[in-house]
């Protein structure tokens, strides 16, 4: 493996921590307000990202980045009825042609033209992975989904502080795994919502996928950078958001 990915990233931990529970409370207080933290934690990727992956100009996409982050997470808040993901679409399509014009009018000569649209692109996947998180607290059960969920990726970023040892590094995604199915079985269990099996089930891939998420962007040089490291630590929250509404959808109609 690359040394860098066996350097503890401490800020990505707490602030994975700290993301996770600014989700869960607000999930319990109020729809806008999960929205806004969706999208607060949205911005918190603009403002690192295109540093993190060194995106040739970063300031013009970090703008559009971050337009993105907030008007996701507002036109679900604001769709009335289900579908509540219906303007989305709308929202990306709008996001590609901001990206590809921008290419258009660089007159730098558009060196790494390729790279560029590429670190674009995958910040707006990111943003439109969270997004299905808003719509997820007005179905019934939805705040507890929601719990389980930020206590499952808090927990389960925890596995990140082994990969200094070299004996447990191969082995941190498991643990990652089993950390978030035991952190939302817990949950479950003081909120009632979802099920055991349907939380442990919940866990383990919310944990993986999260911490995958990290240990993807943890070889990268700039990750020494506490922007990147809070840039980091957003994306493996956001990236969850399809599981998420996908297995409440399934799940909770059963």
């Amino acid at each position: 493996m690359p040394p860098p990915e066996s350097v503890r990233r401490p800020r990505a931990v707490l602030a994975t921590v700290g993301f996770s529970a600014l989700l869960a409370l607000s999930a319990y207080a109020d729809p806008a307000l999960l929205a806004m933290t969706v999208g607060l934690v949205g911005l918190v990727l603009a403002w690192g990202w295109h540093d993190l992956l060194r995106a040739p100009v970063p300031t013009v996409p970090r703008l559009i980045t971050g337009a993105l982050a907030v008007a996701g997470p507002a036109v679900v808040a604001l769709t009335p009825d289900e579908p509540y993901l219906r303007w989305e679409p709308v929202v990306v399509a709008a996001g590609l042609l901001a990206i590809l014009l921008h290419q258009l009018v660089r007159t730098d000569g558009r060196p790494r033209l390729t790279e560029s649209l590429a670190i674009g692109v995958g910040a707006l996947a990111v943003l439109t992975c969270g997004v299905p998180l808003v719509p997820l607290v007005r179905m019934y059960g939805g705040p507890d989904v929601l719990a389980a969920t930020a206590a499952a990726v808090a927990l389960a970023c925890l596995a990140d502080l082994l990969v200094g040892r070299r004996r447990l590094h191969a082995w941190t995604l498991p643990v990652a795994m089993l950390l978030g199915g035991w952190a939302a079985t817990a949950a479950a269990f003081v909120t009632g919502t979802p099920r055991i099996g349907q939380a442990l089930l919940l866990g383990f891939l919310v944990g993986g996928v999260s911490h995958a998420m990290r240990r993807l962007l943890a070889p990268l040089a700039p990750m020494a950078w506490a922007r990147s490291q809070l840039a980091a630590a957003s994306a493996s929250l956001l990236v969850v958001g399809v599981v998420v509404n996908v297995l409440a959808r399934v799940l909770l109609t059963r």
